[in-house]
């Protein structure tokens, strides 16, 4: 009995170690995410009580995650914060930029010599094209020379543009990023851009909500017309997902020597859309990757919406305004990570506003409050911004005393209508007044003649 004691003593110390060794290889799943971090909208909080099913997938990629593209929730994560090269990952912030900033039919020349490395469709200086058709080189070949075209035209120079660049990435909500070049090339002897899977996925889902971005990150063949000094140029997608993988929205590649082959992908189905990010994988295994988390992610998640985003929820008061008040609401769905099973009975949404006036000029996008959504046991499960959905300026002198510009035609028409009652009054009563007058006036000429009649009848009664 002693000795069985004693094996199992030592047996017991051997399963101790090897589950702390695996707790610290094993890629974290949401089951065991319990931070809190904010997205661009909001606050996330963490999954309560996930029940994790079969089919975890193993990402050979270096580093890893996977997200829900409404809520922005963490639903896998390897090594997600850890700083790696993007390659022509970095092209989706280059994107981003220049859908706005500039207009698809805009004419852009080149004026310097496109570089020559890796993907580029031979770009010359003194070359004429839309921007539309160097988007699409660029998201669909990869193009590291239209990416530098698109940079000058939108940043001016390459030092301007790689500011919007590290400036849009935070907006987007990435949180360690930093973009030196607008393609991902890493020339000998010039810094590497750095960047993480969390903030690749972040980026990529505020890019996912440009309609127009969409649409080129699933175009999968273009035609370049001819130029002024080229024929025409027919383009293929590098995302062979696309058209493949049931759902596939997107959205970007990218491979170099010190990022390995890395793969941004991201799929709909129904109501939940959810973005996965392999880096430093193999060159076909990347696509693996990606494809088995969202597969995983599909059979044990869904996206719930809580509250529909550009709707008015509340309206804040303004002050000495064009408008007496703005309405406020979500710029975006307040979207929620169920499990597959959860049918969100018993979720349950809280406005809360944070200013109860606003002073001119109101912008829009202020934000004014909060939106929070709580499960049946009213923990929360995500906070929202809620903002101002449109803008008021400043109003005329009648807002200074309380009455908007808007309100300034009833006001006035009020003010009419209470003079014209007034004056109706003042004229009624200047009847009544008359009207008394002259009864007053026929009583005394009554009286008066009703004396002389008496005289008449008794001259000498001194009474009449």
């Amino acid at each position: 009995m002693k000795a069985f004691s004693k094996k199992s003593s030592y047996l017991l110390i051997i399963m101790m170690i090897a589950a702390l060794l695996l707790t610290g290889t094993v890629p974290s799943f949401a089951a065991k995410n319990k931070k809190t971090y904010t997205t661009p909208e909001g606050t996330v909080y963490p999954l309560e009580k996930t029940t994790i099913l079969e089919g975890i997938p193993e990402v050979k990629g270096t580093s890893a995650i996977m997200i829900d593209g409404g809520s922005g929730k963490i639903l896998y994560e390897k090594n997600a914060e850890e700083p790696r090269d993007p390659a022509s990952i970095t092209k989706i912030i280059t994107c981003l930029l220049t859908l706005e900033n500039m207009d698809l039919n805009d004419e852009v020349t080149i004026t310097h010599d496109p570089v020559t490395t890796g993907q580029n469709i031979a770009l010359k200086k003194g070359e004429t094209l839309k921007v539309k058709d160097l988007l699409h080189a660029l998201m669909l070949h990869s193009s590291n020379d239209a990416a530098e075209v698109l940079a000058i035209a939108v940043g001016g120079d390459f030092d301007t543009f790689a500011e919007m660049m590290n400036e849009r990435a935070k907006e987007c909500g990435a949180k360690n990023t930093t973009f030196h070049n607008p393609n991902g090339l890493n020339p000998d002897g010039q810094e590497h851009n750095w960047t993480t899977a969390y903030d690749i996925s972040m980026m990529a889902r505020e890019a996912m909500k440009n309609p127009t971005f969409r649409k080129l990150v699933t175009t999968t063949h273009y035609k370049i017309p001819a130029t002024n000094l080229s024929k025409e140029r027919k383009l293929k997608t590098t995302n062979p997902c696309l058209g493949v993988y049931d759902g596939i929205t997107g959205v970007k590649t990218g491979t170099s020597k010190t990022a390995g082959f890395c793969f941004c992908g991201s799929a709909k189905r129904g109501n939940t859309e959810l973005i996965a990010v392999s880096l430093n994988s193999g060159e076909d295994q990347r696509f693996t990757d990606v494809t088995k988390l969202l597969d995983y992610g599909f059979a044990n998640y869904r996206t719930y919406t809580a509250k529909k985003g550009g709707k008015a929820l509340e309206e804040v008061k303004v002050r000495r305004g064009d408008l007496h008040s703005v309405e406020a609401g979500l710029t975006q769905d307040l979207d929620l990570t169920l499990a597959k099973k959860d049918k969100g009975e018993g979720i349950t949404t809280e406005v809360k506003l944070s200013e109860e006036k606003l002073t001119t000029p109101v912008k829009k996008g202020v934000q004014v409050g909060t939106v929070t959504a709580y499960d049946k046991n009213h923990k929360k499960l995500a906070e929202a911004k809620l903002v101002t959905l449109e803008t008021a300026k400043k109003g005329e002198i009648l807002s200074y005393i309380g009455i908007a510009d808007e309100d300034r035609g009833v006001f006035l028409v009020g003010l009419l209508i209470a003079a014209v009652l007034v004056i109706l009054i003042l004229l009624i009563l200047r009847r009544m007044r008359r009207k008394k007058r002259a009864r007053r006036k026929a009583q005394r000429n009554r009286a008066i003649r009703r004396r002389a009649r008496e005289r008449e009848k008794d001259p000498f009664n001194r009474n009449v």
